[in-house]
């Protein structure tokens, strides 16, 4: 009377019958999500040891292995290289990945992309460029050619052009702080030290640095204050300085 679980018995048999009935096949391996994996890896690597050990387990990988195998490694061994400023392996190893058959188009796009990353890590804006605009061109542009087409307009002189990519971005998707890193980095380079400061505030609201925000957006007031600024992006600051100074409190009571 007083039982709350089933009986041994009765469990075991419930389980039997959500079992399903004949062999069972393991689901096809994923090759961009391997890809994605091992990208991440080299991102979070604690030190150059572990990036040399990504670099050697890509030359290792015999041709013969399958995609499964090959296109993770020979990713994971191109950034890493990368990461260890040997470019010259680097473009070896992405020669390498760049030859493989590739029938799913999102490994095709995201070998094309790690193209266009050590592009700009070598200065070529045109490059890089051209690989972020090989973009679907039906719909807005994604994110990663966004940030590559606007990096790469960046690196070539054009601040122009990547602030106005960045803006737009950032008005639909206000919590991307790479963007809004990206678009501090082209206002200053337009000489738009307000606004330059106002975005690195707002990458780090998007980081939940609260703190860091409102010490740059201080500093927005301060250089507002001193130097004469446009009415409304100073009144968008402070505005954003009494938002933040809320969260700020709100995170302080928390602890």
């Amino acid at each position: 009377y007083l039982r709350t679980h089933p009986l041994t018995t009765e469990r075991i048999s419930d389980m039997r019958a959500r079992v399903p009935i004949g062999p069972t096949t393991a689901a096809p391996a994923d090759v961009l999500h391997a890809v994605m994996a091992a990208r991440a890896r080299v991102l979070s690597a604690g030190g150059v040891d572990t990036l040399q050990a990504l670099v050697r387990e890509a030359d290792i990988t015999p041709a013969e292995a399958p995609l499964a195998r090959q296109a993770p490694a020979l990713y994971a061994g191109t950034l890493a290289a990368q990461r260890l400023r040997d470019r010259a392996k680097a473009e070896r190893l992405l020669g390498r990945l760049a030859s493989l058959p590739k029938t799913d188009p999102r490994i095709s796009r995201a070998v094309r992309l790690l193209a266009g990353e050590m592009a700009l890590v070598a200065g070529d804006a045109t490059r890089a460029a051209a690989a972020a605009g090989m973009a679907p061109a039906s719909g807005p542009m994604p994110r990663p050619e966004l940030l590559l087409t606007a990096h790469a307009a960046l690196v070539g002189g054009q601040p122009a052009e990547a602030a106005s990519r960045l803006q737009t971005w950032v008005a639909t998707h206000p919590s991307d702080a790479t963007a809004w890193q990206l678009l501090a980095q082209a206002q200053g380079a337009r000489g738009q030290a307000l606004a330059a400061l106002r975005s690195e505030a707002e990458s780090r609201v998007a980081m939940l640095d609260y703190p860091a925000a409102l010490d740059r957006l201080r500093a927005a007031q301060e250089l507002a204050r001193r130097a004469g600024a446009d009415h409304i992006e100073a009144s968008i600051v402070d505005a954003r300085a009494r938002q933040v100074d809320l969260l700020v409190r709100e995170q302080a009571a928390e602890r």
